[in-house]
């Protein structure tokens, strides 16, 4: 039902929409979520344009009809997304005066997605090659092997490094941490190892200078030459980095989902994880404990009898005797003579004879 005449909502269409905005910007969303708020909101528009529709008119079945589009063009993710962002205008318009109810109050939520898995994480053989890219005799190479050894010693986000001012490294270099404001607006400490440390001071006293020869001022760490650095370039220099270390799915948040990972198979616990990746429930970081293929393989290789590097147990004295009288004594050392025909095996390369 509406309170405002459709006149006087018509007139005013760019000031709701600025003022919707400025209260997201204000409940501390994130750059790149008013970003894709801005971005619905002419495809909403568009959307309604076509039906000849009024965005205060709009009925729970126009939604329906809207719901039933997007759903089965787009991902899940993508759907969630457009979803939040007219579930939360509609919110927006009953609580300044638009509207005495939403239209979504009718709507059941669509069925839960399945839950997300990273659908590439590099071993670290791979991260090490893709390290080893970089032409590090020249500015921009310096710069580049310091963004990867900071995006994966660090587990930050492609938008958090981006947003790195000078200040904020430089208050933190001592002790190797860097406060940064992450995804939702909360504040969190980022800690990395010496070897970031390093790239990130040669980048500093070598190649930044160069790279802004001919600007100066810019607050950004990270910079392009003769300006700031965009998502755009940076995506671009991680996805040749990868084509040249062979690792065709690999891009700049493939290198978060690393850091955790092989966090975890160091042994470290998933509330420490959760605290360094920024998340805000446990449950977010549990898809990072899902082993990776080469860590399965080296599992293999030392704990099967036919591993690499396989050490036979101790030998059992005695077989239980499950309450049916003492066991004969066995031993369980591994013969001699397959000792040496795993060793010819091993020359020959059959890999065991199969």
């Amino acid at each position: 039902m509406l309170l405002r005449s459709v006149s006087a909502a018509r007139s005013s269409l760019p000031a709701w929409q600025q003022d919707f905005i400025a209260q997201l910007v204000a409940e501390g969303l994130a750059a790149s979520t008013i970003t894709v708020v801005r971005y619905e909101l002419v495809r909403w528009h568009a959307w309604l344009a076509r039906r000849g529709q009024h965005w205060l008119h709009v009925t729970a079945d126009d939604l329906r009809a809207w719901l039933r589009c997007v759903v089965s063009t787009q991902s899940h993710a993508t759907a969630d997304k457009r979803i939040w962002v007219l579930r939360r205008l509609y919110g927006w318009a009953v609580q300044e005066g638009w509207l005495l109810s939403s239209p979504w109050e009718r709507i059941a939520r669509p069925r839960s997605p399945p839950p997300w898995r990273p659908r590439f994480t590099p071993s670290h053989c791979a991260v090490q090659r893709l390290l080893a890219q970089p032409d590090t005799l020249t500015a921009r190479g310096i710069r580049d092997r310091a963004i990867l050894e900071l995006l994966y010693a660090s587990g930050l986000r492609a938008s958090e490094l981006l947003a790195l001012t000078v200040c904020q490294v430089r208050s933190g270099a001592a002790e190797r941490c860097i406060r940064v404001m992450g995804k939702g607006g909360y504040e969190r400490l980022v800690v990395y190892g010496e070897p970031a440390a390093v790239w990130m001071r040669h980048y500093v006293q070598v190649a930044r200078r160069w790279l802004l020869s001919t600007q100066s001022g810019l607050d950004q760490f990270f910079v392009n030459e003769g300006g700031r650095l965009s998502y755009k370039a940076l995506r671009t220099m991680v996805r040749r980095y990868a084509d040249a270390a062979g690792l065709p799915l690999l891009t700049a948040h493939s290198l978060r989902h690393a850091f955790a990972t092989h966090l975890y198979q160091g042994g470290a616990g998933l509330r420490a994880i959760q605290m360094l990746l920024g998340h805000v429930s446990v449950e977010t970081t549990t898809v990072y404990t899902r082993p990776g293929v080469e860590w399965l393989r080296e599992f293999i290789e030392r704990h099967h009898p036919r591993g690499e590097h396989y050490t036979p147990p101790l030998p059992r004295r005695h077989w239980p005797d499950h309450g049916q009288g003492r066991g004969e004594a066995v031993n369980d050392r591994y013969p001699e003579s397959c000792m040496a025909w795993r060793h010819e095996s091993r020359s020959c390369g059959s890999g065991g004879g199969y």
